[in-house]
């Protein structure tokens, strides 16, 4: 009786705990370095890299091409200001998303292209997944969602469940 009544402890347990904040909208989508390949991002050893021709870019009013890197530091480069070295081999993307800011989850941005005011979708990079020694931490890439963003995604993600404002930093 006494191990019955244990197992039915351990099974009330692990389900309370699985479903506690089921209530909760999660705050960003988690992908994994295969998943994010799809939005145009890419993880290595050297770093994570992101390169984009936007066909839509002049109805969208943005620059045609977005291209950004980060390897050390938890902020992302511009292309724009360094050499072209490291994205050689790199596979260009045409997309008619991207990200509009890239942060990490304590709202510090590196990279702006928008105001405050537009809802977007934030994807989570854990950097561990690069394998760059001292990368562990976390990056918020805030995406400009399309329908071809949507697609872009795994199965069973829908933007309209973590579509929002972006999280800015307090004043005060």
């Amino acid at each position: 009786m006494k191990r019955v009544v244990f197992f039915v402890f351990i099974i009330v347990a692990v389900v309370s705990i699985s479903f506690k904040g089921t209530g909760e909208r999660a705050k960003y989508i988690y992908l994994n370095a295969e998943q994010l390949k799809a939005l145009g991002i890419e993880l290595s050893k050297k770093g994570l890299f992101y390169q984009n021709y936007n066909p839509k870019w002049e109805a969208d009013k943005e620059y045609p091409y977005l291209a950004f890197y980060s390897t050390k530091g938890n902020h992302v480069t511009s292309i724009i200001s360094q050499s072209k070295r490291d994205f050689k081999n790199k596979e260009m993307t045409n997309c008619d998303f991207y990200p509009m800011l890239v942060g990490n989850p304590q709202n510090e941005y590196t990279f702006a292209r928008v105001c405050k005011d537009k809802e977007l979708v934030p994807i989570a990079v854990c950097m561990a997944e690069a394998k760059i020694p001292n990368r562990t931490d976390t990056l918020i890439f805030w995406f400009k969602p399309t329908d071809a963003f949507q697609k872009a995604l795994p199965q069973g993600i829908k933007i309209e469940d973590y579509l929002r404002l972006p999280d800015m930093p307090s004043e005060g």
